[in-house]
């Protein structure tokens, strides 16, 4: 059993109104647009291939700068295997789920990933740097999850009467731990967005990079493994 777990779209823009603000959630596989992804790397304007505004952000578009595109999902290799075993041919059939291989990476969706020319225009390097920083908390969220995987697929495993059920329940302790991690990650977005975004702020923008260049450096025994299109 496979699933992309959590995708998640934020904005780097000059003012940050509640509907602007960053966005994102628990979503299934195959509701995730795969065709044109990166894995975290630094960025450059090329990878802004959005041809207009991410739909959560269509109505605010002449205040965004750049939006990015991000999704934190299960690595290919992710696998869970559903088990049973009946002591004798006339007792109850007990079932559960092995946890095999679990960890999370970060990715950048660069078709939807969108650069407005005309507002960046005044100050692309201070742009692009802002959806860096936004893509490298994508990043640090994943290492969050992968730091945690031993205790989420604890939480995973149970046993149970149906195979049904112990898949229902493996599912259930995943989406937690991911609707926790999107929590975690919307609130830190949305924290550099306000400190950042409300006007020119150079200096406030550098100290986050410099805060999320230590946190990859500590962090780095979690990193996302490289990303292989399946498309080679």
């Amino acid at each position: 059993m496979k699933r992309w777990l959590l995708a998640l779209a934020l904005c780097g823009c000059s003012t940050l109104p509640e509907y602007a603000a960053p966005k994102g959630g628990v979503v299934d596989a195959g509701k995730l647009d795969s065709s044109d992804v990166i894995g975290y790397r630094e960025l450059t304007r090329a990878d802004f291939r959005g041809t207009q505004a991410p739909t959560e952000f269509a109505a605010v578009a002449h205040r965004v700068g750049a939006a990015t595109c991000g999704q934190v999902r299960t690595t290919p290799d992710t696998t869970f295997l559903l088990n049973w075993r009946q002591e004798s041919p006339t007792s109850q059939r007990r079932h559960w789920v092995e946890v095999k291989k679990l960890g999370f990476m970060a990715l950048m969706d660069r078709r939807c990933s969108w650069w407005n020319d005309q507002l960046a225009a005044r100050a692309p390097g201070y742009v692009l740097q802002h959806e860096q920083i936004h893509f490298a908390l994508y990043e640090l969220g994943a290492r969050k999850l992968n730091a945690s995987v031993e205790s989420i697929k604890r939480d995973m495993t149970a046993q149970g009467k149906t195979q049904e059920e112990v898949q229902a329940h493996a599912q259930r302790a995943l989406n937690e731990a991911l609707t926790h991690a999107t929590e975690d990650l919307l609130d830190r977005n949305r924290d550099f967005d306000e400190d950042t975004s409300l006007g020119y702020r150079p200096d406030r923008q550098r100290d986050w990079l410099k805060k999320v260049v230590e946190e990859l450096t500590k962090t780095q025994a979690f990193a996302s493994p490289r990303y292989v299109s399946p498309q080679g």
